[in-house]
């Protein structure tokens, strides 16, 4: 029963650890080419190289203080069921991963409208007044 829990607990910490580490690299650097396969990649944040390196450092900083975050939060939570049946954790953990993916998708919103924000459609810096 000790064991399902240890192992609840890595599977709930992988949302966070990921956003941490994918947060901490995409704060430093945006893949090294605009691409369809690996990065923050929406039609606005694709525009060009501009756009391409400002949503990954929007959205890297983000993730990585949103992971951050869940992993405290994660950690606390799993406290209280340590030693419970392993129905009632499993349970519990999916029901956590679920609220983690909901965190997890909220800087898209921010990193969209940030985006939106200090571009416009073409992908062009807006020019402060």
């Amino acid at each position: 029963m000790i064991g399902f829990w240890v192992f609840m607990m890595c599977f709930a910490l992988l949302i966070p650890v990921s956003m941490i580490c994918l947060g901490r690299y995409f704060t430093g650097k945006a893949p090294a080419k605009i691409n369809y396969v690996f990065g923050y990649r929406t039609s606005r944040s694709m525009k060009n190289e501009d756009t391409w390196k400002f949503a990954h450092q929007y959205f890297g900083r983000l993730w990585h203080k949103g992971g951050l975050f869940l992993l405290v939060v994660t950690v606390l939570a799993m406290l209280p069921v340590y030693g419970k049946s392993i129905d009632f954790v499993g349970g519990y953990a999916s029901v956590l991963c679920i609220l983690q993916m909901v965190v997890m998708m909220f800087p898209i919103f921010l990193t969209e409208s940030a985006l939106k924000k200090n571009f416009d459609q073409e992908g062009n810096r807006k020019r402060e007044i």
